[in-house]
């Protein structure tokens, strides 16, 4: 179950990443008929079959002690199981080896295995927005199999799980922290009249085009303002920032409008395409998920996306534009505001304190800590560990945590909110890290919840 290649044994990688669907074999014998994605792709048939049907029997035997939840993951010695069931039947499942170092003990080799170095809540959101990613551009799976056939999906998996394992897959799973496996939102507070100012723009430009359904406007890399559910706001956030955001912060500052698309099937330093012309992209959004036209507007720092519920209005390329560059005026004139705002500090950060703050109801997320730079190895581990931990606290509950050498670790949950603090006051005691927290609690935090 492990790929042939070559990887640093103390790092996370993934081993395979493979799509089953049960339900179409239908005897014996036609076990390959289930497998619909399986990289990596030069494994031998026999081996995906086998490798899939573990997985399966290791779900059912789960399901036999009668668990209301699935079985999401399995412990093995040297690789960690991932299982997501999305629809109908239709299975997401990983492999990822468990980090491992070859010592000396006796004068004999021996391999230890690192098993507390994969955090499952991290792995897991990774996992399952793999597959919402792929709906959000193709729609789901049963919804492809419908029209085109078995085959058909199958090779829409390969287009795509290909490139994306390859240029995004990996590097999320090395990459992930607590922070990334939120897919928060990052929300940008703005003065009231600033903020009417965004929505009477927003209200004239729908006035203007009839199947306009919706609006994220978007500031930097912080959102503003939303008119779709929690799910696809969350969803599309995302994707910008790991799509549209590492190409927009190198471009140049200009007041010209300018158009986005990503093309998914290029490598990630070609994939954004800029144009003056309009250009639209079909996304999937709602549930069920159903066909959108998606406009992407830059301009100065800002960008929208414009939700459509078809392009027929946007065919007469020449009238979108006119209809367009009607609000260039109003853009230019409020950039100012958000340049100021962005420079203001809503509260003084602490230099030995660092936070990361989770809100469920509406996805909001913060957080001041540097992960390429800040916390060790150990820090990570334990930090991510604790946030696992919260899950079992309904509907609150606090954790604090002190290692020799290291800093302390608070981790606090009050119904959907979750805060993670790290305090760098190794010489503290319990009574001094608890005045503390009061004290952040009494100022950061409060301000957290009304800049919500």
């Amino acid at each position: 179950m492990t790929s042939t290649t070559e990887h640093n044994s103390l790092n996370v990688y993934l081993a395979n990443y493979f799509i089953y669907c049960p339900l179409l074999c239908e005897k014996e014998g036609q076990e390959h008929r289930k497998i619909l994605y399986y990289y990596p792709s030069n494994v031998d048939i026999d081996r995906q079959i086998r490798t899939i049907g573990y997985c399966e029997g290791l779900i059912q035997f789960t399901e036999t002690f009668g668990f209301d939840d699935q079985c999401e993951c399995v412990h093995l010695q040297k690789t960690r199981l991932l299982f997501c069931k999305v629809e109908h039947d239709i299975c997401l499942t990983m492999t990822l080896n468990v980090p491992n170092m070859e010592r000396k003990k006796n004068e004999k080799s021996i391999i230890e295995y690192y098993d507390e170095h994969i955090n499952d809540r991290l792995m897991l959101s990774i996992l399952k927005m793999s597959y919402r990613y792929f709906v959000l551009q193709h729609g789901t799976m049963s919804s492809l199999v419908q029209p085109n056939g078995i085959e058909e999906l199958k090779n829409i998996l390969k287009i795509y799980f290909d490139k994306f394992i390859q240029n995004r897959l990996h590097r999320m799973i090395v990459d992930t922290t607590i922070d990334s496996s939120y897919f928060g939102i990052q929300f940008l507070p703005v003065e009231k009249i600033n903020y009417i100012k965004i929505q009477s723009i927003l209200r004239r430009f729908e006035l203007r085009f009839t199947s306009l359904k919706e609006t994220l406007f978007l500031y930097r890399n912080q959102l503003i303002w939303s008119g779709l559910n929690q799910d696809d706001t969350s969803l599309i956030y995302s994707y910008f920032r790991l799509h549209y955001w590492p190409q927009i912060k190198t471009l140049q500052n200009t007041s010209t409008i300018r158009y986005l698309t990503i093309d998914t099937s290029a490598n990630p330093s070609d994939e954004l395409i800029i144009s003056t012309d309009v250009i639209s992209q079909e996304f999937f959004l709602g549930c069920p998920a159903t066909s959108h036209r998606i406009v992407v507007i830059n301009i100065n720092l800002f960008t929208i996306f414009c939700i459509f519920y078809n392009d027929e209005e946007l065919s007469n390329n020449e009238t979108t534009l006119s209809k367009i560059n009607s609000y260039k005026k109003d853009f230019d004139e409020i950039l100012p505001y958000f340049e100021e705002n962005s420079r203001k500090k809503h509260f003084t950060i602490d230099a030995n304190v660092r936070t990361i703050y989770f809100n469920k109801m509406n996805m909001a997320h913060s957080s001041t800590v540097d992960w390429n730079r800040e916390p060790n190895n150990t820090m990570i581990g334990i930090t991510s560990t604790l946030a696992e931990d919260l899950q079992w606290f309904h509907p609150s509950g606090e954790i604090m945590v002190k290692r020799e050498n290291d800093p302390w670790i608070i981790a606090k949950r009050s119904d959907m909110r979750e805060l993670l603090v790290i305090i760098n006051q190794k010489n503290a005691n319990l009574k001094d890290i608890s005045d503390k927290i009061k004290q952040i609690f009494s100022t950061q935090f409060n301000n957290i919840l009304l800049l919500e």
